[in-house]
């Protein structure tokens, strides 16, 4: 999503109606992403002494569709941690379930509560278990992974924790556990990784209804990325750069793989890239793809 949402922004005019919620999701995306890696760095640290298996990002598609942040393994149960990387006030309310977020301007959002997107893995990834016939508890932890949040909160279903808490309460929580038969972590965690599956969404066009049209045309240059490249002999050029890039034409059709279409024909990749004519277009779509199907002018690539 980060790297589709990268190259959309790329390729749209920042007039486009759409642009700005696009680089807003972005953002998030980013946001999102760089606090479940920071949790994950401080959870390293106790792999050893707590002995605890550690999974980012697991995809699940049955018995209920979950994506799961992370999945940390404890010789006694599985907990799983949803990340909340959200600035701000933050007041987390249960009648009704709401996060409620004013930033230092008064502007307010409300949003979902964590605890029920948490409360869905939790049942979903116990269904799961019970399907693959191993008994493990499941439980969930929401962790805030930066300390740029005020956070309130209504004591709920699940610990809300600051990233500074979580060493002492995952210490706390297997201590609490040890009267209990431990369970077969690396067993369990090779299980989930053999039944996860790579989140997989449509074009981007698609996914989000935008008009393959508005999507900008050429080959851009890979070090000032906004720059258009020119076909100067067997080479792609940058004018800004004064670099010449013999296969820059990857990324443009990798561009167009991920917004509009995996597959693609000579004269569409020749708009696309805005060549000069079919036979350059031709030989560079050959020399890249090597899955190919239909005869002369009915050929598709596939990228």
């Amino acid at each position: 999503m980060i790297k589709g949402l990268r190259t959309l922004i790329q390729r749209l005019d920042t007039s486009h109606p759409l642009y700005t919620k696009f680089s807003q999701e972005l953002q998030q995306q980013e946001a999102g992403d760089f606090g479940e890696q920071h949790i994950i760095k401080q959870l390293q640290k106790l792999a050893n002494t707590l002995e605890i298996v550690i999974l980012h990002n697991i995809s699940l598609p049955a018995p209920i569709p979950i994506q799961l942040d992370i999945v940390v393994i404890t010789p006694y149960d599985v907990v799983i941690i949803e990340s909340k990387n959200i600035r701000g006030s933050i007041q987390l309310k249960l009648k009704p379930r709401q996060l409620i977020r004013t930033l230092e301007t008064g502007e307010r959002h409300i949003f979902n509560h964590p605890e029920i997107q948490l409360e869905e893995y939790v049942f979903g990834l116990d269904k799961f278990f019970k399907r693959q016939q191993v008994q493990v508890d499941v439980t969930g932890v929401i962790v805030f992974p930066f300390n740029n949040a005020e956070i309130q909160y209504d004591e709920g279903q699940f610990p809300v924790l600051m990233i500074r808490e979580l060493a002492h309460f995952l210490r706390q929580h297997v201590l609490n556990k040890q009267s209990q038969s431990k369970i077969p972590s690396e067993k369990i965690g090779h299980l989930l990784m053999e039944h996860h599956r790579v989140y997989q969404i449509p074009s981007f066009c698609t996914y989000y209804n935008i008009d393959p049209q508005a999507i900008k045309k050429g080959v851009y240059c890979r070090q000032c990325i906004q720059k258009k490249l020119i076909r100067n002999k067997k080479n792609w050029f940058c004018t800004h750069c004064k670099m010449y890039d013999k296969t820059a034409h990857h990324q443009a059709l990798q561009d167009y793989r991920m917004l509009i279409n995996d597959q693609i024909n000579t004269e569409t990749a020749r708009h696309f890239l805005e060549l000069p004519n079919r036979h350059i277009t031709k030989r560079l779509l050959q020399d890249y793809c090597t899955e190919r199907k239909g005869q002369n002018n009915q050929m598709l690539y596939q990228l």
